[in-house]
């Protein structure tokens, strides 16, 4: 029996080209059902063009579909499909097939194409290997040495130490594995971090991929990786991007929970997690963010609650570690707000402090902050030319962020909003600075793949009806995708041939170039010469003696040491003692006139090609000790003058010669100004009055090093009483307040401030003097 039908139909799944096109004008499909020992359906697809033309036939065939006897139960095999298409047309459509597959192919090619880009020539940029980086596969080394306890002698610490501050934590334990399996390596150490950014570029594509359905999911991936502040730090160790990836996959995981995946919620959360224990700033771009989400889908997570419920339990217990290390560790949060001077610490109101957020808070979503191709910031953190974010793409992140603020009512549009809103909060508790801030760059690159997208479908409907045989998505597609991909390796060969010489100042205040190369020079001339001792300097960079036990296992091999400790005060110079002097330090030897016979022995070059390092010997002139006997006592003279004090009062004042401001400075009520001694420890003030004056307390600031404050009061010439207050090393100043308990009358006041931790000669800052 046959059966044979012809219909006018929509192809919806017979063919990709087909469905793409605006051209098709019909299609007949042929039914015809053989019955017998083996039923077998038939179905022919005719479609034609406009003008009439065969565009493609195919025919299905079904063998054994299951049918009901009247007498029976359903019998047959499982329907079995097949395609038979004819050569011509199977030819005719690869073309088609392939560019249909394109989205997907440019996106994987888009994250394969992330690694090398990062990985070629990792250690050579950026040219220095900063003490940040170095930091965390110490603490790793140190973590493993101590049976995985921290300094204070907890299991598993939640925080480690950099420096003076408690603010490592996920990157430190991601470096432990590939120091067990590598050892210390410049490339290991940012490689691990460079694989960690990955999930970063991934969570953009899939999150336009899976969640917003683009096309051009891939667009999203390439546009991060020619980020230019991403580009730069994201070839480094620092825990910023680490935490900016863990952040980019929990919106992901927030993403595909809010379209109905319930179990990413809880990935979510832990992502959440990983992201708070990663960097300090990232605890309150995910507070934030966590917030706005929770206000925004409120109505959603209400519905979810049986979802929601586990998950809050699960936060709850990633928050047990913070509170282990805030018991462990009281007071640490204020001591971060002082290391980064915060100004919610500072003695100004709160209204004050609210307007300084906020205008932290904006400068951090200002588009000029963003896209300035030189912008405000550290030299070590800036890629000449390019701002923080790529200049081209401005056009498609704007155009993505009307399409987001058009479709707010959408939830996938309001969380990349809200990440936009998040990304500066952590930032603008201190000032902004483009590693607190580098959250920004996954809202951007989500926002400008939403603007490739539109544009790659617009001009597709544009141009798709006068070019019907041409795939114009692909065509376009592969064409950006091309450009994309020229302009990363183009900022790969720019930063490695120019990026050495983009900024000229090698020492502390700039780039910190010489960890890698100083050190290996030191190594190699430690092996010419083992009987040297050297004394290497410290202040070309930032924690050069964590530097130093990354290159090198401890004990180290040779000194930390300045040769400005020798100049001002004398020390024995063995004829093995060799020094490593930067530039300035080297001026400052020759322009003391206290050395002779200096001899270098080799130098170490800068990448502009000026010596940069020299490996030096040198010998103490032969009356040094009378010198230095006689600078000790010319730092002791105490100078005088008539000093302005606030209320019209006048006095005269005695006080250690100064090599900074002037004595005024410390009476003037700027805390902005200040005074520092040219070597005398303890610096003097002593204030003489006509008549006596009664005073209840002092108020003296000073510096961040450890420090001894002793006020003197004297009537008549004779001591009446001492005060004194110590106070612990600090980043920044502070006040030292001396309370008197009750009010004393005194006409002569000495005030000594003494650097407990230093000898003499040392540098004593004092910012101001107060007497009330």
């Amino acid at each position: 029996m046959e059966e044979q039908k012809d219909s006018t139909v929509r192809p919806d799944s017979m063919s990709e080209q087909m469905e793409a096109s605006d051209s098709l004008q019909n299609a007949h499909l042929t039914v015809r059902v053989e019955v017998g020992a083996g039923t077998r359906l038939h179905l022919t697809l005719d479609a034609q063009s406009p003008e009439g033309n065969a565009l493609e036939k195919q025919t299905v065939v079904i063998e054994n579909p299951a049918l009901r006897r009247p007498d029976d139960r359903v019998v047959g095999m499982p329907a079995k499909l097949t395609i038979r298409r004819p050569l011509k047309d199977r030819i005719r459509a690869f073309p088609q097939g392939v560019f249909a597959a394109w989205p997907a192919l440019l996106l994987a090619a888009s994250l394969v194409l992330y690694l090398p880009i990062r990985l070629i020539a990792l250690p050579e940029f950026p040219i220095f290997f900063f003490t940040d980086e170095a930091v965390q596969t110490v603490r790793a080394a140190d973590l493993v040495r101590d049976g995985f306890r921290g300094h204070s002698g907890e299991l598993l610490p939640t925080y480690f130490q950099n420096g003076p501050q408690y603010n490592l934590g996920v990157s430190v334990y991601l470096q432990v594995l590939p120091y067990l399996w590598f050892g210390k390596s410049v490339f290991v150490t940012r490689a691990t971090s460079v694989l960690i950014t990955l999930l970063a570029a991934l969570a953009v594509g899939l999150t336009l991929k899976n969640i917003f359905r683009s096309r051009a999911a891939w667009a999203g991936v390439l546009v991060l990786s020619v980020t230019p502040t991403w580009f730069l730090h994201s070839r480094t160790a620092f825990e910023t991007v680490i935490a900016t990836s863990f952040y980019a996959l929990f919106l992901y995981f927030y993403l595909r929970y809010r379209n109905g995946r319930s179990w990413a919620l809880y990935a979510a959360t832990l992502l959440a997690g990983l992201t708070f224990y990663s960097y300090s700033p990232a605890q309150m771009v995910i507070a934030v963010t966590i917030v706005l989400l929770f206000i925004s889908d409120f109505k959603y997570h209400w519905q979810n609650r049986r979802l929601v419920a586990p998950a809050l339990l699960l936060g709850l217990f990633l928050v047990l570690p913070y509170i282990r290390f805030q018991v462990l560790h009281p007071g640490e949060t204020m001591r971060q707000l002082q290391l980064v001077n915060s100004y919610w610490i500072q003695d100004i109101t709160t209204a004050q402090k609210l307007a300084h957020f906020f205008g932290e808070y904006l400068r951090g979503l200002n588009p000029l902050y963003w896209y300035d191709p030189i912008p405000q910031g550290l030299e070590r953190h800036i890629m000449l030319g390019y701002g923080y974010l790529w200049r081209p793409g401005l056009p498609f992140v704007l155009a993505g962020l009307v399409i987001a603020l058009w479709r707010i009512r959408q939830p996938a549009y309001r969380v990349v909003l809200i990440a936009l809103l998040a990304a500066p909060s952590g930032a603008a508790l201190a000032h902004i600075g483009i590693t607190r801030v580098m959250f920004m760059v996954i809202p951007a690159a989500i926002l400008a793949g939403l603007g490739f997208s539109w544009l790659l479908d617009w001009l597709t409907k544009t141009a798709q009806p006068r070019f019907p045989r041409l795939p114009v998505y692909g065509f376009v597609s592969i064409s950006v995708f091309l450009l994309l991909v020229w302009a990363s390796f183009f900022m790969l060969k720019d930063a490695l041939r120019n990026g050495p010489t983009w900024f000229e100042n090698y020492g502390m205040h700039g780039m910190q170039y010489g960890a890698r190369q100083l050190f290996s020079e030191v190594g190699d001339y430690l092996r010419e010469h083992p009987e040297a001792k050297l004394i290497v300097s410290p202040t070309w960079g930032n924690g050069t003696d964590v530097i130093a036990r990354f290159f090198f296992a401890d004990p180290l091999p040779f000194a930390m040491g300045n040769i400005v400790g020798y100049i001002e005060d004398y020390q024995p110079i063995g004829e093995q003692d060799v020094f490593v002097m930067t530039p300035e330090e080297m001026e400052q030897a020759v322009q003391s006139g206290k050395f002779t016979g200096l001899q270098v022995e080799r130098t170490l070059q800068y990448p502009n090609g000026q010596d940069g390092f020299f490996f030096t010997r040198l010998r103490y002139v032969d009356d040094i000790q009378q010198v230095m006997a006689e600078e000790l006592e010319q730092r002791r003279i105490l100078l005088e003058e008539l000093v302005a004090l606030p209320g019209n009062e006048q006095a005269r004042v005695r006080f250690s010669v100064l090599d900074m401001g002037s004595i005024q400075h410390a009476f003037d009520g700027d805390p902005d100004t200040l005074i520092r001694t040219q070597g005398a420890n303890p610096m003097r003030v002593i204030l003489k009055f006509d008549k006596p004056r009664r005073l209840s307390e002092a108020v003296v600031r000073v510096g961040g090093v450890p420090t001894l404050v002793e006020v003197l009061l004297f009537s008549g010439g004779v001591q009446q009483r001492i005060f004194a207050a110590e106070v612990e090393e600090s980043p920044n100043p502070r006040d030292v307040r001396l309370d008197f308990e009750e009010t004393v009358a005194a006409d002569e006041i000495e005030v000594r401030v003494t650097s407990v931790r230093d000898g003499e000669p040392a540098h004593i800052h004092v910012w101001e003097i107060s007497l009330w």
